[in-house]
């Protein structure tokens, strides 16, 4: 089946016909070609809906207007170039063959009765086979005629344009015909069966291990691309209709998949995950449906957000969205699901995201570690200084840290150091600078009075939250928040 793209102002129904023309040179019946024409393009459809033209294009309203006539039948397209002739002759020349078959005038224009150039060249877009006339609109000739045929109606349309030397030929033919039904037979064994439940071969153990355990794959999915992250942070987007346009940043255990499916609608899939996730206990934070989703570019740009590969390629049609999360002792989780069509498939992208804190102290800190942060960054960021929630007593598990603190200056004796203590955006900026302070007293209270560092070497500073590490909207990144810095003093 030949697929095009038409003029906004040639009305084609659904293309049931076949093409014909593989051949260019193909002449389509009852009129050749120009002698020495070359052609250019040609479609044959099989009982197809055409709309010629019966009036110049009023080019001044939106859309264009004007006045048509609609014909069912088999359509012969054609599109021919000549080379130095004028487009009268050529124009001549059809219309004397189309009188000697005994066809009758509709309409016709000649040159500037066929409007000016902008109208002129609409005009002849409305049937021509390239779906454009280019440069060929300059002289312009337009006829319509029609005739008795055998089965119908048949009529015949020509714009006959011309830029320099060149003639370019649009003709269309329409041979009217009643519709040639009882092409397709019913089976009625097949149609009186019952509904045959989507089956699957069982997946493997190595596949199993690849789904995610909470969520795996619709049946007879193919696996494309997956990963599992150990906490991560994701940005995971609502829907385009939504009324919230900043993504949810969120941290945890991050598993992304995309699957393909074939032969199946993404209608289909989507009513398939979304019961899946209801009878889960999951409750909707956003979702969209077909055109809700937005534009096709608005609906890539949402899958591209989910998926592992940051593109759905051409799975962006028929597209559905959905998020969905679930509050869990351990921590919230979230599914976000993309469903999007390209031909007889679907393409899924699939984020399930199990909120945690970054756990931490799996790491520890040595004094060459902070030393090679401070002659490369002029600051070492410390982690593991901890307190209680509120208040500027170190808690005991702080001691390695400190150890390492020490160690430091002790190896270094001419280095001096900012403490500098930082908090998260929660409760008051004011009263945050000031804990941020009084922790920040703590840590050189604690090396000068426990390892016998110099007061002077250390001088303690608090900023509270307003120069922070990462975000203030999820655990993990306040956990980066609260920290001690020791920045470099040059005296």
């Amino acid at each position: 089946m030949f697929k095009r793209t038409l003029s906004c102002w040639v009305i084609l129904s659904a293309l049931v016909g076949q093409f014909a023309y593989a051949d260019y040179k193909l002449d389509p019946p009852l009129f050749s070609s120009y002698p020495n024409a070359t052609p250019r393009g040609a479609q044959m459809y099989d009982y197809e809906k055409f709309s010629l033209p019966t009036s110049i294009v009023d080019t001044t309203k939106k859309p264009a207007a004007f006045t048509k006539l609609d014909v069912i039948g088999d359509v012969y397209w054609n599109n021919y170039e000549i080379e130095n002739v004028s487009s009268l002759k050529v124009y001549e020349n059809y219309l004397a063959a189309a009188k000697k078959l005994g066809f009758k005038e509709v309409f016709s224009c000649a040159l500037e009765a066929c409007g000016d150039e902008k109208q002129s060249a609409a005009l002849g877009t409305l049937i021509a086979e390239r779906g454009s006339v280019y440069n060929e609109y300059r002289k312009p000739y337009y006829w319509l005629g029609e005739k008795a045929g055998a089965k119908g109606k048949i009529l015949v349309a020509w714009f006959v344009g011309s830029h320099e030397d060149l003639v370019s030929v649009q003709q269309v033919i329409v041979e009217a015909e009643p519709l040639e039904a009882g092409l397709i037979k019913v089976d009625v064994a097949y149609a009186s069966k019952a509904a045959v439940p989507t089956a699957a071969a069982p997946l493997s153990a190595e596949d199993k291990a690849k789904d995610h355990s909470m969520l795996p794959r619709y049946p007879g999915a193919k696996l494309r691309t997956h990963s599992k992250v150990d906490t991560e942070t994701v940005n995971i987007p609502f829907a385009p209709n939504a009324t919230e346009k900043a993504p949810l940043q969120l941290t945890g255990d991050l598993a992304k998949h995309t699957y393909e499916i074939q032969n199946v609608s993404t209608l289909k899939v989507y009513e398939n995950y979304k019961a899946a996730l209801l009878n889960a206990g999951f409750t909707f934070v956003s979702q969209c449906e077909l055109e809700a989703c937005g534009t096709e570019k608005q609906a890539s740009s949402l899958g591209g957000m989910i998926s592992s590969d940051k593109s759905v390629y051409n799975w962006y049609r028929k597209p559905y969205y959905l998020l969905a999360k679930k509050s869990l002792r351990s921590g919230n989780v979230y599914a976000a699901i993309f469903i999007g069509g390209y031909e007889d498939e679907v393409g899924l992208q699939q984020i399930i995201l199990q909120e945690k804190a970054v756990q931490t102290g799996l790491v520890t800190v040595n004094a060459d570690q902070l030393k090679q942060q401070i002659d490369a960054e002029g600051k070492a960021l410390i982690y593991g200084i901890y307190f209680d929630t509120g208040k500027a007593t170190m808690k005991a598990e702080s001691k390695p840290t400190l150890d390492a603190i020490a160690e430091l200056l002790k190896r270094n004796p001419d280095l001096l150091l900012y403490v500098v203590g930082h908090t998260d955006d929660t409760g008051d900026g004011a009263a945050n600078v000031s804990l941020s302070k009084q922790r920040a007293d703590a840590v050189v209270a604690g090396l000068t009075k426990d390892y016998q560092i110099a007061a002077s070497r250390l001088q303690a500073q608090g900023v509270g939250p307003y120069a922070p590490a990462s975000n203030n909207t999820s655990d993990a990144g306040k956990q980066k928040n609260r920290r001690v810095e020791l920045v470099k003093r040059l005296k």
